[in-house]
């Protein structure tokens, strides 16, 4: 072989190897966070806060979580929740609010077999006030409530907790309502004296409305999506007259966003993450996949759980 050939190739590897090992030297700052590590790195904080609180082991955190459940729908006073938001925002804009809003729902699970905790993420939750009432799914927490109300707990599951877009982990200490028809519920997390940011609340968002989701779908953490309302509509239960209220958008979601914040373009909360439904040109062999109705849960549902509200339609 040539040997200016042969320098060059030298060179050349060198100086992929180089490059490869120095990484990128001009990243914009906070832009591409590392939320893995995030999520690594919780599991310690989280062994932090129980040898800060001895008096929270396992059993007592979980059980606990069932002792402030509310029978009458109302958790707290209005007067902790934030004015609604008034000014249009960019998509970045708003990426930037609304992510200080935005939580990780997760649980953390002792291995006996490798003597060791580790904190799993498996859905998304909100910031409602700034000493730590925050919304996300029933579906998400139903089996802490099916566990407590029946003396029963999970093989070695620990705690669930709640980690914001900084790392930073709040404990779930307390269940305040749960709604199984309209699938949310309000929790409360020991935010250990720091204050979240919550999101104003809008009850009165409809169809054509512009709307963001930021959520955690399958380990996308803080992933944003874009929208439009698509249809709002109510069902009744002739039997026992509840009412299943149903917000409709258009923004892409999937497993792991149950829970997520639904903003409008100011980052006022029109909704949170339900579910999915999907529609077949051929149901009964789920075949010709045509459209998914991505349903939400509506703000004023959540609205309705604070003191000093006229409750709307709900039942």
């Amino acid at each position: 072989m040539n040997l200016k050939l042969i320098t060059l190739s030298v060179l050349t590897v060198g100086l992929a190897a180089t490059c490869f090992a120095a990484g990128p030297s001009h990243k914009p700052k906070d832009l591409y966070g590392n939320y893995s590590e995030k999520v690594q790195a919780a599991t310690a904080k989280m062994h932090d806060y129980f040898r800060q609180h001895p008096d929270r082991t396992r059993d007592s955190l979980l059980h606990h979580v069932y002792s402030q459940l509310s029978e009458d729908g109302q958790v707290a006073s209005a007067s902790k929740l934030p004015q609604r938001r008034r000014t249009p925002l960019s998509g970045d804009a708003l990426y930037k609010l609304g992510r200080k809003s935005a939580l990780v729902y997760a649980g953390m699970v002792a291995n006996p077999e490798l003597k060791m905790d580790t904190v799993y993420t498996n859905a998304s939750a909100v910031a409602i006030t700034a000493d730590g009432i925050c919304a996300t799914n029933f579906h998400v927490v139903a089996d802490i409530l099916l566990g407590a109300g029946l003396d029963y707990k999970k093989p070695n599951e620990m705690a669930a907790l709640v980690m914001d877009y900084d790392g930073n982990v709040y404990p779930v200490e307390a269940i305040l309502y749960a709604d199984p028809v309209n699938d949310f519920s309000i929790i409360k997390v020991d935010t250990g004296g720091r204050k979240l940011t919550p999101a104003p609340l809008r009850s009165d968002a409809g169809p054509g409305t512009q709307v963001y989701c930021l959520s955690n779908p399958s380990g996308a953490y803080f992933h944003l999506t874009d929208g439009i309302i698509s249809n709002c509509t109510s069902t009744t239960n002739e039997r026992n007259g509840q009412t299943r209220y149903v917000c409709e958008i258009t923004a892409d979601y999937g497993r792991g966003a149950s829970g997520g914040p639904i903003f409008d373009n100011c980052g006022n909360l029109v909704g949170i993450v339900s579910q999915t439904y999907s529609l077949y040109a051929q149901p009964e062999q789920f075949r010709n996949f045509q459209m998914a109705y991505k349903q939400t849960v509506p703000a004023f549902l959540i609205r309705d759980c604070f003191t000093d509200v006229t409750p709307s339609r709900r039942k």
